[in-house]
């Protein structure tokens, strides 16, 4: 792993406030939701139908069961 990371630290904590790296897999027009980016915005509703299947099926069932 190469690259800088930004951290804030304070009171035993420690937060990320920023990294960069040359070698860096983000690609910034896969990662927003302009007009002209990459990624098709139509796929996402099946990607949401799909991870929300499991707490769609939860919410059905009776409630006395638990």
């Amino acid at each position: 792993m190469t690259g800088d990371v930004r951290l804030k630290l304070h009171a035993g904590r420690a937060w990320v406030t920023g990294r960069r790296s040359a070698e860096s897999l983000y690609d910034y027009n896969l990662a927003t939701y302009d007009s002209e980016d990459v990624f098709d915005q139509s796929l996402a509703k099946g990607f949401i139908d799909l991870w929300g299947l499991p707490s769609k099926i939860a919410s059905r069932r009776d409630p006395r069961r638990r």
